[in-house]
């Protein structure tokens, strides 16, 4: 999810944003909305229901996605990405960063030129979400068999801000401490 999260983030999930759900047994008993294109979705994974996974929202149930020459598009809209950026940090060499405004949620994501990501054209079925991860070149998400489409009952809750930073390997870094996830 590079730029959007770093290693060594601890996020906090609102799981309460789409469902409330009963203890042990995970049954909605109230549905409070319906995840939107855009959102940062906490969700088990589907390939291990034990495993959280985080992606964005792309595709809600219906909707047409194409994902071509590093370009998105949703029910035949393109998905306007400007350049921001060149990435800093020597583990992404050579990735750059753009913005883009999915349902005027305003985000950024990496993409690396030299890298070819995983294209196709995909139909989001009744009862699943197709995410993405940021880094579009380099993200285990929707495009591959596993994890797939996203099933409603596998989701977890929103992520909303970084309660801290600290991978261990350096001092924590207090500027993103308190961050909205967008």
């Amino acid at each position: 999810m590079m730029p959007t999260l770093e290693r060594g983030d601890f996020i906090l999930v609102n799981k309460f944003a789409y469902n409330i759900r009963m203890p042990l047994t995970g049954k909605t008993i109230i549905t409070n909305n319906e995840p939107k294109r855009g959102d940062v979705l906490v969700f088990d994974f589907p390939c291990d229901r034990d495993i959280k996974y985080i992606k964005r929202l792309i595709g809600l149930p219906g909707d047409q996605i194409v994902y071509k020459n590093k370009q998105l598009t949703i029910n035949g809209e393109a998905i306007v990405s400007s350049y921001d950026s060149v990435f800093k940090d020597p583990k992404q060499y050579g990735s750059h960063v753009y913005e883009e405004v999915i349902n005027e949620i305003d985000h950024q994501l990496l993409l690396t030129p030299s890298r070819r990501g995983r294209e196709g054209v995909y139909s989001v079925p009744e009862g699943s979400y197709f995410v993405m991860g940021d880094n579009r070149d380099n993200s285990t998400d929707s495009r591959y068999d596993c994890p797939g489409f996203v099933p409603s009952d596998h989701v977890v809750g929103s992520a909303t801000r970084i309660w801290f930073n600290w991978d261990f390997s350096t001092f924590p870094k207090w500027n993103r401490i308190g961050n909205k996830i967008k």
